[in-house]
């Protein structure tokens, strides 16, 4: 059920829900954004029951949407990297609303077409007074995590046009993204920017081709049960504690929300249907979200599986089906890189209390940064520099 909030001296009508599924017009606004701001993904990830969740769309009077907002209150967050005392160099004090999203690690703001700076930041401003007025334990608190530079600069410069402003920006880590040029895969390795790379890249697809391995495309329904196992082993492998049983679960819930958008690549053995590794990935617009990977170590034959699942599929996959990107995620900075991966800085936002401590981020800029071949890390550093600037 919608409930409507018709703020004090705005020009916007406000309507809220538990799920962005009971807003019309959610997907539209959520179009052009991250498939971690869509319907299916929210959803998914609203059934841990950590947090109470609450949806907002703003109105104009003609009674187009302008703004869409994500809020939730999470006292109990149980994944850290929701939690800023564990990620922001200076938190802000006190409990705070998490707008923008909890799970996926890459939020936007969800914008119609066509509005100025100033209408943005009086919608969005709108938006986050009715999630205010939501959420009173939050005393007007909030942070914004897992923003791009683009993403945060147009939050930051529609709330200042609105006068809503000064919002601090810090940096909380970086992603990483491929753009799939018309030429699909083999334009993508001839445009790698050394030799070298070029070079291993083609070794990696023959090695693969001579392997006798195959990649089988397919959704996620009926195939938790044996992927469990292998997204297992990822996880265990970099220090998680999740069995078999919990990620074929967990895998299981998000083929009951997310099977229509999602995209499973098997890698097969000749003559056995037991997949060796595989990688799952959603679709969401133009885009293609590889959200996770699994192996099964004993049974490898050392053929760059990982490069083939994790990159080079997914970008084939795209030019076929007329996908402009492939969203890859945190980690794994020096494999993703190395075979296309742009990396790119990661921000929260918050209102200004503590100014940030420019030393503390300068310090992550560089941790980022020495985890990046030396092409990557330059850019990174103009990048982050530019916005800490």
């Amino acid at each position: 059920m919608t409930t409507p909030y018709a703020p004090a001296q705005s020009p916007y009508t406000v309507r809220a829900a538990a799920t962005p599924s009971e807003l019309p017009y959610w997907q539209r606004l959520a179009a052009g954004v991250s498939f971690y701001c869509g319907t299916p993904w929210l959803e998914f990830s609203d059934t841990d029951h950590i947090a109470r969740a609450r949806y907002f769309v703003g109105h104009r009077p003609t009674g187009e949407p302008s703004a869409g907002l994500i809020a939730h209150w999470s006292p109990q967050e149980n994944n850290e990297r929701y939690v800023p005392e564990r990620v922001l160099p200076a938190p802000p004090a006190g409990e705070a609303m998490i707008i923008g999203g909890r799970r996926g690690y890459l939020s936007g703001p969800l914008f119609a077409p066509g509005l100025s700076a100033a209408e943005q930041g009086d919608a969005l401003g709108t938006l986050l007074d009715a999630a205010t007025v939501w959420s009173p334990e939050a005393g007007g608190r909030w942070w914004w995590p897992y923003l791009t530079t683009d993403g945060a600069t147009t939050i930051r410069a529609a709330l200042t046009a609105a006068g809503r402003g000064p919002v601090a920006a810090q940096l909380l880590g970086a992603d990483c993204t491929i753009a799939v040029p018309e030429g699909g895969l083999d334009a993508h390795i001839g445009a790698l920017p050394t030799r070298q790379r070029r070079t291993n890249a083609r070794h990696e697809l023959r090695a693969f081709a001579e392997s006798g391995l195959r990649i089988v495309r397919t959704t996620l329904a009926g195939h938790t049960d044996a992927l469990g196992p292998l997204l297992a082993n990822v996880q265990q492998k970099y220090g998680h504690d999740h069995s078999a049983e919990q990620m074929a679960s967990l895998l299981q819930r998000q083929a009951e929300h997310l099977q229509d958008a999602s995209v499973v690549f098997l890698c097969l053995a000749p003559g056995d249907d037991r997949p060796v590794g595989f990688s799952l990935a959603y679709r969401h617009g133009r885009e293609l979200a590889v959200r996770v990977v699994g192996f099964d170590y004993d049974r490898l034959r050392g053929a760059a599986e990982y490069a083939h699942l994790a990159v080079y599929e997914p970008v084939r996959y795209c030019r076929e089906n007329g996908l402009e990107r492939v969203e890859l995620g945190m980690e794994s900075f020096e494999a993703k890189s190395r075979r296309g991966a742009v990396i790119r800085p990661l921000w929260a936002l918050h209102p200004v209390g503590a100014a940030p401590d420019l030393a503390a981020q300068e310090a992550r800029r560089d941790t980022i940064v020495a985890a990046l071949p030396a092409h990557e890390a330059a850019h990174f550093r103009a990048e982050t520099d530019s916005a800490l600037a």
